[in-house]
């Protein structure tokens, strides 16, 4: 009985130490990005939901964060025009709440997509390939007939 004592202890200084551990960072990612990109902006459940809470970069301006599963969250793109570097963004709680600062990197490149030409160039391809394809077949047919 002695030894159940000091375990008691401890396992209660660890959920006392566990409860006091701050909540997790606020979150901008990915990180790194490139122009174009969406970003998912988060408080890491550090702001009051009924307070709300505000994202705001000279990256991409002001942003209100909703509340979500995680906290508070909004989804952004960078701008096209993005400079590459490292922007900082600063995320607030209700006036009076916490204040807090990350940043978000963005290197060089764009968001890699199929454009209009792009796609009409793989459409006319397929029709070419599937057009060749019917017409060898009929080749080989007439030649065994």
């Amino acid at each position: 009985m002695r030894f159940a004592h000091p375990a008691v202890v401890a396992l209660l200084g660890a959920a006392a130490l566990g409860a006091a551990a701050p909540a997790a960072p606020a979150r901008v990612e990915p990180d790194p990005v490139v122009a174009g990109q969406r970003v998912h902006l988060g408080d890491g459940g550090r702001c009051a939901a009924a307070g709300g809470a505000r994202a705001v970069s000279t990256l991409f301006g002001p942003v209100a964060l909703r509340p979500g599963p995680h906290g508070m969250a909004a989804e952004v793109r960078v701008p096209e025009g993005a400079a590459p570097g490292r922007h900082t963004v600063t995320i607030r709680c209700a006036p009076g709440g916490e204040t807090f600062t990350e940043t978000l990197t963005v290197r060089r490149g764009r968001v890699e997509g199929v454009d209009v030409p792009q796609a009409a160039g793989g459409l006319a391809l397929l029709v070419l390939a599937g057009g060749s394809a019917y017409l060898l077949r009929r080749r080989g047919a007439a030649a065994r007939s």
